[in-house]
């Protein structure tokens, strides 16, 4: 897929609205659907399926069921998201299905916070509801379920907020799934008076002070999600479209409290926000590693219920390959690490693939000797946070370096 775009320029946001095309139409239908139908989904279509068992998911998707993902004992699980992951979603996001370090990749050089402070998927609110972690500022806002995933949805547009549970860092990520019906609708994201930074179906900006950086072309196909991704270090701001770094903002305010706005475009179909992730970053791996022996990583990323590395992992595996070939004499044991949702065994299972992908790809792409590096799985038995909130499951699920 070729979403980005080419330039970085000052300038105002457009606020035309577009008419709505056949695929508007279509995923707008889906939405206003799945509304009009919230409370029968409850109780009709609906299937079971073990956690692990994707071509089961799959297939109830295919056939326009709701999913509910169970234990071995037949137990609906508290975290439902693998249900909302089907392999064919028409609303996935505009991501290329491009290997780490490999076409559009090649230059990605966003790197996620490494530990979560504040996520958001809204498995966890009814449908038809305001979504119980966030406040209302002004706008009219619901839960949506479209074709098995649960979304933030607004026509009026609005703005919400965000109580984080500590004051945010120097340096901290922030991501977010985002659709709109028209082009130049703009999700906006700021901490206080000062800096804004924004994404769209075109693009990404971050304004501050009468100066805006950013850029706009080559918009995401109508039926797609795009992911807008934004680092704050200090007084610098980045903002990523997809794949694609589109601004570059220095001595930018950026008040660090403990809340977070968000105001969402309105429009007839509605636009939809999901998976929203606030991250504290800032320090290299490599330092992290010689203070305390290990380090823990979430920029490492992996299809849904596989090993497959996602592309989006190119900066970090490059930081890890790049540290080996510097530290000729470093020996590391690669560790995979999940949340409990799942069995046990199937968790265990897939995190000793994870780690072993993760060893492959290092010797492979950047000439590690085997010798230096192993591979273990841990499943869920080594927990760093609580498994019972969104941001405990997110921290559990990752990948660790240890020194040997």
């Amino acid at each position: 897929m070729k979403s980005p775009l080419a330039c970085i320029a000052a300038g105002m946001l457009f606020s035309a609205v577009l008419s709505p095309s056949p695929a508007t139409a279509q995923i707008g239908g889906i939405i206003r659907g799945a509304v009009n139908n919230a409370a029968q989904t409850k109780i009709d279509n609906m299937v079971n399926c073990a956690v692990n068992d994707q071509d089961c998911i799959d297939k109830a998707h295919a056939d326009g069921k709701k999913v509910t993902v169970v234990d071995a004992k037949g137990k609906p699980l508290k975290d439902q998201s693998a249900a909302n992951n089907p392999k064919n979603d028409s609303t996935a996001t505009a991501d290329s299905n491009d290997p780490p370090g490999k076409g559009v990749w090649l230059n990605y050089d966003f790197v996620p916070g490494e530990r979560t402070i504040w996520f958001e998927d809204f498995s966890g609110d009814d449908v038809g509801d305001f979504p119980r972690r966030m406040q209302l500022v002004d706008g009219n806002f619901e839960v949506v379920n479209v074709k098995g995933k649960k979304y933030l949805r607004t026509t009026t547009g609005g703005t919400v907020r965000i109580t984080l549970p500590e004051t945010l860092p120097a340096r901290f990520t922030v991501e977010a799934s985002y659709w709109a019906a028209g082009n130049t609708n703009w999700l906006t994201f700021r901490t206080g008076d000062g800096a804004t930074w924004d994404c769209s179906k075109t693009g990404a900006g971050v304004s501050a002070d009468g100066v805006r950086s950013g850029a706009e072309g080559d918009p995401a196909p109508e039926t797609a999600f795009v992911n807008c991704r934004f680092t704050i270090d200090m007084r610098y701001i980045k903002a990523y479209y997809n794949e694609k770094r589109v601004a570059n903002l220095p001595n930018a305010a950026v008040a660090r409290g403990t809340t977070m706005a968000i105001q969402v475009p309105g429009y007839d179909e509605g636009t939809l926000l999901t998976d929203i992730r606030i991250a504290a970053g800032g320090k290299k791996l490599y330092d992290v590693l010689a203070a305390d022996g290990h380090v823990a990583t979430q920029g490492i990323l992996f299809d849904i219920n596989s090993d497959r590395i996602r592309g989006e992992s190119t900066p970090t595996l490059k930081e890890i390959g790049e540290m080996l070939q510097q530290h000729a004499d470093l020996k590391l044991t690669i560790e995979g690490h999940t949340d409990n949702t799942g069995t046990a065994a199937g968790n265990q299972t897939l995190s000793e693939k994870r780690a072993v992908s993760v060893r492959e790809y290092l010797i492979d792409n950047y000439q590690i000797d085997a010798a230096r590096l192993k591979s273990a799985g841990f499943g869920a038995t080594k927990p760093v946070s609580p498994n019972d909130t969104p941001e405990g499951r997110q921290n559990n699920r990752r990948v660790e370096l240890v020194k040997n």
